[in-house]
């Protein structure tokens, strides 16, 4: 939320051991806008969809940080006139902008219009081809396409990794000092994060465990991921995961990362204020299985009970009192 005195930063949900760069690294991350500008409702609360990603450019753009970090479901379905939109407020933004696709952005068979190709997206927003290498300040973002998969899930909202992703993941993780990695898809399932969670299986990706067990190898992996709406962390054998917000549907937010030697603190950064907040949280209680799984949780002390992790100090276990917080080391 921007106010005259400049943006509001929200409480913290996670001090992490890592990464841990030299250079000192702020990013804004933000998800699964679903801009439209002609929708209205749902639990998405599309009528207020580029509203709030106009606020999280400008919070953004306040903060000077190093990137904008997009984990993809920029748009409501991939049309062109949701892109532009979308691009009319992506303009304003100050900083550069690093953003991988989501499966609202990408083709699917019962399209009655040509969507971008995961490809087209990354050319649209300065990527190019995925999956790509981008150096920011000390962190190595890998940016992964898991919305298409190399053009292979146009019958599904789900996500993967290719094979040819895999490998060039192989080499490049054990490339970098502060890998990174930023999808849509998560990695660790939704019970990993939260708990129990609606139609909880078809969020996480279809081959998380290869995808794991590349990461696990190296150690010290940091993922950032979206397309759940719920802000929240997990980990396991030296991977963590951090889930953002959408900046639409409740709670309406981004995340201010900041890496630097001692560490990496994420917060949560609210865009919307007391109204808004309200508004999202009844849409999403009386919307579909997934909205109400969000404020469900929201009622168990979910944006509430922070931080949802905390490794300032030494302890075998991370976050114990978090549902499904699991070792880090």
């Amino acid at each position: 939320m921007r106010t005259a005195a400049g943006p509001t930063l929200g409480p913290v949900l996670a001090h992490l051991a890592r990464p841990r760069p030299e250079t000192p690294t702020r990013l804004f991350v933000a998800a699964d806008s679903h801009v439209s500008p002609t929708a209205s409702g749902t639990w998405k609360v599309l009528h207020r969809s580029e509203t709030r990603l106009r606020t999280a450019v400008d919070v953004a753009n306040d903060l000077a940080v190093d990137a904008f970090v997009f984990l993809g479901d920029l748009t409501r379905d991939g049309r062109d006139r949701e892109y532009a939109a979308a691009d009319a407020v992506l303009a304003e933004l100050s900083s550069p902008l690093v953003a991988v696709p989501g499966n609202h952005d990408v083709p699917k068979v019962w399209d009655d219009y040509v969507a971008p190709s995961a490809a087209a997206f990354g050319e649209r927003y300065g990527l190019g081809t995925y999956p790509r290498r981008v150096t920011v300040g000390g962190l190595d973002l890998l940016c992964l396409d898991t919305a298409s998969a190399g053009g292979r899930l146009t019958e599904t909202h789900e996500g993967a990794v290719s094979a040819a992703t895999l490998d060039w993941l192989r080499r490049t993780v054990d490339e970098v000092d502060h890998p990174v990695v930023a999808m849509h898809h998560p990695l660790f399932h939704p019970r990993d994060h939260v708990g129990s969670f609606p139609e909880s299986d078809f969020y996480q990706l279809r081959n998380h465990a290869t995808l794991h067990t590349l990461l696990a190898d190296r150690g010290d992996v940091l993922t950032l991921a979206g397309h759940v709406h719920l802000p929240s962390t997990a980990a396991r054998d030296g991977v963590r995961e951090l889930a953002a917000p959408s900046t639409c549907s409740f709670p309406p937010a981004g995340l201010l990362f900041e890496a630097g030697p001692a560490g990496t603190t994420v917060r949560l950064v609210p865009l919307a204020e007391g109204a808004g907040m309200a508004e999202a949280y009844v849409r999403a209680a009386a919307g579909n299985a997934h909205g109400q799984g969000i404020a469900a949780h929201a009622d168990d002390g979910l944006v509430t009970d922070l931080p949802q992790a905390d490794e300032r100090v030494d302890t075998d276990v991370v976050g114990a009192d978090v549902p499904g917080a699991l070792r880090w080391r």
